[in-house]
C-alpha cells in the first residue's frame, strides 16, 4: 500500500513538473510573439513608417501629399517644380494631372528598379563620367558644387541619382527589348502600306517679280509688268530687277527667289501653270496673272515625282517602326503598373 502511494505521488510530481515546463514554454513563446509584434510596431510606426503608420496617418499623409504611390509621398512642392520645368522646356502650359501622372510613372519605375536591383547593371564609372561632363560646362568645380547645393544635392548624392536613373532606363530597355527586333518582312509590309506617302512630288525652282494690284489698277499693273519683262528680254538681271521693283517684300531681297516649289496641295500661287501639261517653260521669263496681281515668273527645270525604293529607305523605316513600337510599349508598361496600383488602392491622387 505504501509503495502504491509513493508511486502515485511520484507520478503526480512528474505531471506537475511537465505542466510547469509546458506553461513556461508557452509563456516564453507568448512573450516572444508579443515582443516581435511590439518590435515590428516600433519599426513600422517610428522607423520604417510602413503600412501601420500609413493606416494611422493616412488622412495626414493625404493632406500633405499631392499623391501617395505605394506609401511613397509626392509632395505638392515637387509637383510645382516639375510643372514649372516642363512648361519652361515646352513653352506651353501643362495641367496638374498630366504632370502628376509623370511623377507617378517615375515613382513606379523607381520602385520596380529597386525590386530588380540584383538583376540590373551597376555602372558607377559611367554615372561619374556623365556628372563630370555636366561639371565641365560650369565655370568651375566649385561653381558646379554650388549649383548642386542650391538643389539640395552633394556631388555624391547627385551621382547616386544619375546612377539610379541609368538603372531605371536599363530596366525599361530590358522590358522593351523584344520590341526593337524588326525583321525585313515587317519593314516590307510597312513600306507597301505607306509607299504612296513616301512619294516626293514633282518640283522646280521658281523666281518671280510681283506687281500688286492692291494700290494700282489692273491695267497699270499689267503695263508695269510688261515693261519689266521687256527690260529682262533686253538683258537686265532678274535678281537686280526683282530687288528694284517687286512688291513681294519677302522675296525681293532674295532676288525674287521663291525657292523650290512642289506640285502638291501647298503649291503657292496655284493660278500659275508650273506643272503638268502646258507648264511654263524653264529658263524663260513669262508673264502670268494671279488674283493678287501680275507676275513675271522665271521657273527652273522640273524634277519629276520620285518614290524611293525599299532599299533606299529600309533603315529609316526600321528606325520609325522601332520608335513607334517603343512608344506603344512604354505606354503599355506604365499603364499596366498604374492600373494595378489603382486596383489595389495603392495609388492615391489628390490633385485635379
Amino acid at each position: 500500500m505504501h509503495t502504491c502511494f509513493l508511486f502515485a505521488k511520484a507520478r503526480l510530481e512528474a505531471y506537475n513538473r511537465r505542466v510547469k515546463w509546458t506553461s513556461a514554454r508557452i509563456y516564453v513563446l507568448k512573450a516572444a510573439i508579443i515582443g516581435t509584434a511590439l518590435g515590428y510596431m516600433v519599426l513600422d510606426l517610428w522607423v520604417l513608417r510602413g503600412p501601420m503608420y500609413g493606416f494611422l496617418h493616412k488622412d495626414k499623409q493625404a493632406a500633405e501629399a499631392a499623391a501617395l504611390v505605394y506609401g511613397e509621398r509626392i509632395p505638392y512642392g515637387q509637383l510645382a517644380r516639375h510643372k514649372a520645368e516642363q512648361e519652361a522646356v515646352s513653352g506651353r502650359q501643362k495641367t496638374n494631372i498630366s504632370m502628376m501622372m509623370d511623377l507617378v510613372r517615375s515613382s513606379l519605375l523607381r520602385m520596380r528598379t529597386r525590386y530588380n536591383d540584383n538583376q540590373l547593371p551597376h555602372n558607377r564609372a559611367e554615372a561619374e563620367k556623365l556628372v563630370a561632363s555636366l561639371a565641365s560646362r560650369a565655370s568651375s568645380d566649385a561653381g558646379f558644387e554650388q549649383q548642386l547645393a542650391s538643389q539640395g544635392y552633394t556631388r555624391r548624392q547627385f551621382t547616386d541619382k544619375v546612377e539610379a536613373r541609368q538603372m531605371e532606363l536599363a530596366l525599361l530597355n530590358r522590358n522593351l527589348a523584344p520590341l526593337t527586333q524588326v525583321d525585313n518582312a515587317a519593314i516590307m509590309a510597312h513600306y507597301k502600306q505607306i509607299k504612296d506617302e513616301l512619294t516626293i512630288p514633282a518640283s522646280r525652282p521658281v523666281k518671280h517679280i510681283f506687281i500688286s494690284t492692291l494700290h494700282r489698277s489692273q491695267e497699270d499693273a499689267r503695263r508695269t509688268a510688261e515693261l519689266a519683262l521687256s527690260r529682262l528680254e533686253a538683258g537686265e538681271g532678274f535678281a537686280e530687277l526683282a530687288t528694284e521693283i517687286s512688291d513681294d517684300a519677302a522675296t525681293a531681297s532674295r532676288g525674287g527667289n521663291l525657292g523650290t516649289v512642289y506640285d502638291d496641295a501647298l503649291l503657292p500661287l496655284p493660278e500659275l501653270n508650273l506643272f503638268g501639261e502646258g507648264a511654263l517653260p524653264a529658263g524663260t521669263p513669262s508673264l502670268a496673272q494671279s488674283k493678287w496681281g501680275w507676275h513675271i515668273v522665271l521657273p527652273g527645270p522640273i524634277t519629276p515625282a520620285y518614290t524611293p525604293s525599299l532599299d533606299e529607305c529600309r533603315e529609316t523605316l526600321r528606325t520609325a517602326i522601332i520608335s513607334a513600337q517603343r512608344e506603344l510599349g512604354t505606354n503599355t508598361f506604365f499603364d499596366t503598373l498604374i492600373k494595378e496600383g489603382f486596383q489595389q488602392k495603392r495609388i492615391q491622387i489628390h490633385v485635379k
